[in-house]
């Protein structure tokens, strides 16, 4: 009897609060660029960051998350996190989904500014020997209107340059000229996962990383956050059965920081 083939499963985390286009784009990306069998999608419990001005519930952004993805086969959600703050480290979540899918090659997708961090994460050198690091290029000109949203876990990643309303996810991905271009981004996160590579080096630990192919657009949840009561636009940003579940259940309803509808502060799509 012939062994069951070694699958391609990568990890993709945040808080997910919404889930909009460019973490989906992120992840096609990266299925298309990696030939990866499958990702998993882990939402962060716990929000710990004070600046952060959403009370959305876990199971809120869980559901988003759910109905974002469910067109893909090759995704799926994780288990549920623990409710122990303490126990939500990346390195339980990555051991206990390596446990539930044995034989498997593992990578892991994370935005180049939370990757620049991950020296300091917690048993940092055991987690960067286990996985394949898939880092999406950093937006040099992403506006800003607040500090990224980070966690022990996670950080916001940057968004891919996609075309208005529902993309279509293909290897012409972020190449519209007319869309906004970042083209400094990927010279930036080449310099940050160099920086990274050396820091675990001094540690006698080989980093295995590679770029994510995509173009990065000023978009992210905080935007989405704040402005989807008065910049009704922004929400093309969303699949639709998100944005039917955002508006079925009040959420985002009290933005606190409106802005005029033709401020020059919101990017133009």
């Amino acid at each position: 009897m012939q062994p069951e083939p070694i699958k391609k499963r990568a990890i993709l985390g945040g808080t997910f609060d919404p889930i909009h286009w460019g973490h989906l784009g992120i992840a096609y990306a990266a299925l298309e660029q990696v030939g990866l069998h499958q990702i998993i999608w882990v939402s962060d419990r716990h929000k710990r960051d004070p600046r952060q001005q959403s009370q959305v519930e876990f199971e809120h952004r869980q559901e988003m998350v759910r109905l974002a993805t469910a067109p893909e086969p090759a995704f799926c959600l994780g288990p549920p996190p623990p409710t122990d703050p303490k126990a939500g480290y990346a390195i339980v979540t990555g051991q206990t989904l390596q446990q539930r899918y044995p034989d498997s090659q593992w990578y892991w997708i994370i935005g180049a500014d939370a990757f620049s961090t991950l020296p300091k994460w917690y048993r940092a050198s055991e987690l960067v020997e286990a996985f394949e690091w898939l880092v999406a290029p950093r937006s040099l000109s992403q506006p800003q209107v607040n500090s990224p949203e980070k966690t022990p876990l996670f950080m916001e990643i940057s968004p891919l340059n996609l075309q208005e309303g529902q993309p279509t996810f293909h290897s012409t991905v972020g190449t519209n000229p007319s869309n906004h271009q970042d083209n400094t981004a990927p010279i930036k996160t080449e310099q940050i996962c160099q920086q990274v590579a050396i820091a675990f080096k001094t540690r006698q630990i080989t980093l295995r990383w590679q770029i994510l192919q995509s173009q990065t657009l000023p978009i992210s949840s905080t935007l989405l956050r704040r402005h989807w009561c008065d910049w009704p636009k922004i929400r093309t940003w969303v699949p639709e059965p998100v944005q039917i579940y955002i508006q079925t259940h009040h959420l985002y309803q009290n933005p606190q920081y409106p802005l005029p509808p033709h401020s020059s502060s919101i990017p133009r799509l």
